[in-house]
């Protein structure tokens, strides 16, 4: 472990000990390699956890300092559970990272509102279940941080992807409500929302079944789009970059509510602000739709 890197993990205002969704693959992994090297106690938490754990560690020696565990976020007792048991086991719980989430791709009209309530379960709710817990035991310490990986598809949404944009848009509603609510208590929310980033995502994403269906009237175009969707996110940002966007909230005392990492899509973000709507619209349906 490199000098800076024990330097820093001494400096955080909230503690060592941190939990990780999401951990075993893209930036939730990228976001435990680094704290694990920073020298923090990390509960690393994934669904495939128990299975991916060893071939983790085998390929990432460092990993052996974490404290892996098997987590659906979509299961409220089950978080509720890990929050307490890692409160019980190291006395705090200073900060939490939560990157657990995969997308769904189809046309609104043709998306099962079963799976639309699968995304919401999944991305807003998932978030719930391991946030609230988690604000009772900062709450009572006085201090704590919750940094959410959301996207920039929260604030851009994409067409062919509403869904997924949609629930997104939910997570910054309740990360600026919840930052409101607990300032008082010295918890701190921050939310990082990436552009097109190079992880697993691209694969997981569920796409409906009507795309290979010819009769359907957006089967063309949704293909179209989630080729390009694919397309960029395999030529974004690396997870590794992401992470340490995230991961620098550690050491603020009032890490920004809201951060998108990347000139590129600061830039983005900065054009949907100052063009007209049906101007940066236009440009959205060139690309996607």
């Amino acid at each position: 472990m490199s000098r800076q890197a024990n330097r820093r993990s001494n400096t955080s205002p909230y503690g060592q000990t941190i939990l990780v969704t999401g951990a075993s693959s893209g930036i939730g992994l990228a976001i435990t390699r680094q704290l694990v090297q920073q020298g923090f106690t990390v509960y690393a938490a994934s669904r495939f956890m128990s299975e991916a754990a060893s071939t983790l560690i085998s390929r990432y020696p460092e990993l052996e300092q974490m404290v892996p565990v098997k987590l659906d976020v979509q299961d409220e007792t089950a978080c509720a559970a890990l929050v307490g048991r890692i409160a019980a086991e190291r006395g705090e719980l200073a900060a939490i990272f939560h990157c657990a989430g995969a997308g769904i791709a189809g046309a609104v009209e043709e998306t099962e509102p079963v799976d639309a309530r699968w995304q919401m379960d999944l991305l807003f709710f998932g978030t719930v279940h391991v946030v609230r817990p988690a604000l009772t035991v900062m709450r009572r310490q006085g201090k704590g941080l919750v940094v959410l990986i959301s996207s920039v598809a929260g604030s851009i949404p994409v067409p062919f992807q509403t869904y997924y944009s949609a629930a997104k848009a939910a997570v910054l509603a309740f990360a600026a409500g919840t930052a409101d609510e607990m300032r008082p208590h010295g918890v701190r929310i921050s939310v990082v929302s990436p552009g097109d980033t190079r992880t697993g995502f691209t694969d997981a994403r569920r796409v409906h079944d009507r795309a290979s269906d010819q009769s359907s009237p957006y089967a063309a175009r949704l293909n179209r789009s989630v080729a390009r969707m694919a397309r960029d996110e395999q030529n974004g940002m690396s997870p590794d970059a992401i992470a340490r966007a995230a991961i620098s909230n550690l050491y603020r005392r009032w890490p920004p509510l809201n951060r998108t990492p990347g000139l590129l899509y600061k830039a983005i973000m900065l054009l949907q602000r100052i063009l007209p709507t049906r101007v940066f619209r236009f440009a959205v349906r060139l690309l996607y739709a």
